[in-house]
């Protein structure tokens, strides 16, 4: 137990790299979207129907499906993209799990800005109209603030939605914390589970409380709790995406990409391979669980 629980724990500081990493960019790229949008759709109710309807149809896809899906759809623009301009781009790992987890981040970040635009008194509104400002100026210094409290709540939904589903990535080739929980089903390892599911629960109430906070600040007018909400998630970014940094510096003479299928012998031969890499130097990334099909085409 104490040896699988070690070997379990080596190898965490890489998987929750890769996990706040992709987690991290995808609640980016979906706010990034999904803000405008809300905004937009706050004022427009025929646009608010469409972006709701879609963001929710997108809801009703399992997540797993989702990220497989993308995989073709990506593989085919590779091509294209190889034919037309010389060069593809990567149809597994870290692409295909973005694109997924930020559709899946959008819906309530979506229906929260439309929510807190809309749920703004007419009167204030009125009032800010009456004073001579312009447009852009009653959004950045009315409605948004008053509706920063029903957006953050939206944003924390998104954060704990985008931190589980990123354990689904996985299967599609991009390391995160739910290597362990694949890897430890299949080989009846129940550490290693306990881990994965401990280490990316964990995860989510610490990103969930840390937004809180700053949701609280931004309802109460207080900059300290602002202020402790995002230094807070700052270092916690910075603290977890420093294995990969090292990692990243410290390659050897050459780099290698071991992938493997999700069933015992495949992970003892991948471990042989990767092993037999590293004695002589050599950089490995390891991408386990992966599809029949997957590994035909490699």
């Amino acid at each position: 137990m104490a040896d699988r629980l070690d070997a379990a724990l080596a190898v965490l500081p890489e998987r929750l790299g890769w996990h706040v990493a992709l987690s991290a960019s995808a609640l980016a790229l979906g706010l990034a979207i999904a803000l405008p949008l809300g905004i937009a759709a706050a004022r427009h109710p025929r646009l608010k129907w469409i972006a709701l309807a879609s963001a929710g149809l997108v809801q009703t896809i399992p997540s797993l499906a989702l990220l497989a899906l993308f995989y073709p759809i990506l593989l085919l623009l590779s091509r294209l993209a190889e034919k037309v301009l010389g060069h593809g781009f990567p149809a597994l790992g870290f692409l295909p799990s973005l694109l997924a987890l930020t559709l899946y981040s959008m819906l309530p970040i979506l229906r929260n800005a439309a929510a807190g635009i809309a749920s703004v008194d007419p009167a204030v509104v009125e009032a800010a109209k009456g004073v001579g400002m312009t447009d852009r100026q009653r959004l950045w210094r009315v409605e948004l603030p008053l509706a920063a409290p029903v957006i953050m709540a939206g944003v924390r939904t998104a954060a704990v939605w985008t931190i589980g589903a990123a354990t689904l990535s996985t299967p599609v080739g991009q390391t995160s914390l739910g290597d362990y929980i694949f890897s430890g089903l299949q080989t009846e390892d129940w550490v290693a589970v306990l881990v994965g599911c401990a280490a990316s629960a964990g995860l989510a109430l610490i990103v969930e409380g840390l937004l809180g906070l700053i949701e609280a600040g931004v309802a109460r007018r207080d900059g300290k709790r602002l202020l402790a909400g995002g230094v807070g998630l700052a270092i916690g970014l910075v603290a977890a995406l420093a294995p990969l940094a090292v990692g990243a510096l410290g390659h050897g003479r050459a780099s290698y990409v071991i992938g493997a299928k999700n069933f015992s012998e495949q992970y003892i031969l991948a471990e042989l391979m990767a092993g037999r890499l590293e004695r002589v130097g050599a950089s490995v990334q390891r991408r386990v669980n992966l599809g029949s099909a997957v590994a035909y085409r490699a």
